[in-house]
């Protein structure tokens, strides 16, 4: 464990191995409060804290949740203190813009709004399967997070702006997890791997498996965690995702899917098509592999895109089953280019996951679920692109399967 000087203010380190990955959540049909491990506690109780202390630009009281008639059961929630109070977006043109260090980034932030950084010493990929079902994560120590189990992390020097030095001066990645000052729900924070890495919001493989495992820290079936890539909604050019807790069910939790080759499978159940996979019966390393395959193609190929995570039901697992999983979505969506797309939501991450944030009153009092699918719709490319992309995700894996 140990404690990061940040300006002379402490940014605790939450340190975690496999044995704290929390593999299977209770599915949404036992009617009973989603459970909460180490991790959600101590990010809860600083996040509280946070509110408490006044670091957001508002609360969350106001915001009220509709589920709109329909097969699909959108979530709707109308928070119009987001619309008006959120930071205004940066102008991006480019789904390869590069990282501008003179633009807002998340190294700018005040202290008060880190929650803490995440570090696994553990070494060697998760195997499915062979972590405990619940870590016994989270013990508190002066204001430090340990893993509880004895362990010892290699001796660190930490400079000024929190990057973390090994022992032989090698400059390690600092994984950082911050509070979102305009909250969508309970707990929205920004997951910023390796924060002074001055990276753009493009995918690495790293960012895809911290993302991965802080999701399996969680046990709270209803943590979501989504990214948009540039031109598809991302407001700020610094890799970063989004993490939230969101106590309803999504279509995306149980939603039948179709298998294409390999780890891949197609999702149709709402009007934008795009791939999903799994973490049953693969490793956090390869979920992140397989997900970096597609992402990397749109990127190279200037295609805008999303991507959304969330706990449910295994494949081709009936939606009550108790065999629930890691689901991780990516869907080539058209290029936005400008502030919003509609007056009642923007068509983003979540909002393709079956989360709808809603701007202003009249949408959310009378949205319908085929106004909400036409809105969607709005973001689909054509189907003769999709077509080109689907084929290709086909072939990768294909040629996966073959090789194994």
């Amino acid at each position: 464990m140990s404690i990061v000087q940040d300006s002379g203010s402490e940014v605790a380190r939450y340190d975690y191995t496999e044995d704290d990955f929390v593999l299977h959540t209770a599915p949404w049909a036992d009617g009973q409060p989603s459970q909460l491990s180490p991790f959600d506690k101590e990010l809860h109780k600083r996040w509280d804290a946070a509110m408490a202390a006044g670091a957001f630009r508002y609360g969350i009281d106001h915001i009220l949740t509709r589920i709109i008639p329909g097969s699909k059961g959108y979530v709707g929630q109308l928070n119009t203190l987001r619309a008006t109070e959120r930071r205004k977006p940066q102008e991006i043109s480019s789904v390869s813009q590069p990282f501008n260090p003179k633009a807002f980034n998340f190294t700018w932030i005040k202290p008060g709004e880190v929650i803490f950084d995440l570090h696994n010493t553990t070494d060697g990929p998760l195997k499915n399967g062979d972590a405990s079902a619940a870590g016994e994560a989270g013990h508190v120590s002066d204001g430090a997070v340990t893993n509880g189990h004895a362990q010892t992390t290699e001796a660190a020097q930490v400079s000024a702006n929190g990057v973390e030095h090994s022992a032989e001066g090698k400059k390690s990645a600092v994984h950082r997890l911050v509070i979102n000052v305009s909250p969508m729900e309970y707990g929205h924070c920004l997951l910023v791997p390796d924060v002074f890495g001055e990276r753009p919001q493009v995918l690495t493989l790293t960012a895809l498996k911290v993302a991965i495992e802080t999701l399996l820290l969680c046990k709270h079936r209803g943590v979501r965690v989504g990214m948009n890539s540039l031109c598809a909604f991302a407001s700020v050019n610094h890799l970063h995702f989004h993490f939230f807790y969101l106590d309803y069910e999504l279509i995306a939790d149980y939603c039948p899917v179709d298998h294409l080759a390999g780890d891949y499978y197609e999702f149709t159940s709402l009007p934008c098509p795009g791939f999903v996979m799994q973490l049953h019966g693969t490793t956090v390393e390869g979920l992140a592999r397989s997900a970096h395959k597609i992402s990397s193609y749109l990127h190279e190929n200037d295609i805008a895109h999303n991507l959304f995570m969330c706990r449910g039901v295994a494949f081709g697992e009936k939606r009550d089953s108790t065999l629930t999983t890691i689901r991780l979505f990516i869907w080539p969506r058209k290029k936005f280019i400008g502030n919003k797309s509609s007056e009642e939501f923007n068509v983003a991450c979540i909002e393709l996951g079956g989360h709808l944030p809603i701007k202003e009153e009249a949408g959310y009092y009378n949205l319908t679920e085929e106004d909400v699918d036409k809105i969607i719709e709005t973001a689909c490319l054509s189907e003769e692109h999709y077509q080109e992309i689907k084929a290709t995700v086909i072939k990768m894996g294909q040629e996966v399967s073959n090789a194994s």
